[in-house]
C-alpha cells in the first residue's frame, strides 16, 4: 500500500473521530444540562417534603391546643391554639407555592383550608357556649377530632406523593449521571485517539519531508559533480 493512501486513510480516521468528539461533547452537555434540572428538582422535592413535616406538626400543635381549651375552657390553650393556627395557615401557604407546579399535589393542600377554617369554626362555637352545657362542648371536641383525622389522612397522602416524587427524581438523577461520567470518559477516549493519530500524522509527514530533502540533496550533489561530457571521451580514445 503506497504511503500517500495511509495517510490519506489516516487523516479521514482523524477527521471521522473529530466528528464523533462533537457530537458525543454536544450531547454530554446536553446531558450535564439535564443533570442539573434534575438536581434541582431533586432539592424542590426535598424542600416540599420539609415543608410538609413543619406542616404537620403546626397542625399537631392546632389539635393539641384545640382539645386542651375545649376540655379546660382555660385561656392559655385558646392562645395557644390561635398562636398554632397562625404558623399552620403560614404554612400552608408555603405548601401552596411549593406545588404550584404539581396539581394532585395542590389539589391536596387546597383541600386543608377547608378543614382548618372548620376546625377554626368549631372552637369558636365552642367559646360562645356557656359552661353548663358539657353535652354540646363534648359533640365540637369530637367534631373536631374527626376533622383533624381527616386532615392527618391528607398530609400523610400528601407525604407519600412527594416521596414518590423523590424516589423516581432521585432514580432519574442517577441514570443521567452514569451517563454524563460515560460520555466524559468517551470525549477523553477519543482525545487520546485523536492525539495519537495526529501524531502519527505529523510523524510520518516529518518522514517524507526528511525523505524528499535527502533525494534533494542527491540530486543536487550529482548535478554540481564534475563529471565529463562523452564527447571528449571518445576524441582521447
Amino acid at each position: 500500500m503506497q504511503p500517500s493512501i495511509i495517510s490519506s486513510r489516516v487523516t479521514g480516521g482523524f477527521a471521522a473521530l473529530l466528528v464523533v468528539l462533537v457530537l458525543v461533547f454536544v450531547f454530554s452537555v446536553h446531558g450535564a444540562s439535564r443533570l442539573g434540572d434534575l438536581d434541582a428538582a431533586v432539592a424542590h422535592t426535598r424542600d416540599v417534603l420539609d415543608e410538609i413535616a413543619v406542616t404537620r406538626n403546626a397542625l399537631h400543635e392546632v389539635e393539641t391546643a384545640r382539645r386542651g381549651y375545649l376540655l379546660t375552657r382555660q385561656s392559655e390553650f385558646l392562645e395557644l391554639y390561635l398562636a398554632a393556627m397562625k404558623q399552620a395557615v403560614a404554612h400552608l401557604d408555603r405548601l401552596r407555592e411549593l406545588t404550584d407546579d404539581d396539581p394532585p399535589q395542590r389539589h391536596r393542600v387546597d383541600a386543608l383550608g377547608p378543614l382548618a377554617a372548620r376546625q377554626l369554626t368549631l372552637v369558636t362555637e365552642a367559646i360562645a357556649l356557656p359552661l353548663d352545657r358539657p353535652r354540646d362542648v363534648a359533640a365540637r371536641v369530637d367534631d373536631g377530632t374527626v376533622v383533624a383525622e381527616q386532615i392527618g389522612g391528607i398530609v400523610a397522602e400528601l407525604e407519600y406523593a412527594e416521596r414518590e416524587h423523590l424516589r423516581d427524581r432521585e432514580a432519574d438523577a442517577n441514570t443521567r449521571t452514569v451517563k454524563v461520567i460515560r460520555g466524559l470518559g468517551a470525549i477523553a477516549l477519543i482525545a487520546l485517539l485523536l492525539l495519537g493519530t495526529a501524531y502519527y500524522i505529523l510523524d510520518r509527514d516529518a518522514a517524507v519531508h526528511a525523505a524528499l530533502l535527502d533525494e534533494l540533496r542527491r540530486y543536487s550533489r550529482a548535478a554540481s559533480s564534475d563529471i565529463p561530457p562523452r564527447s571528449d571521451v571518445a576524441s582521447e580514445d
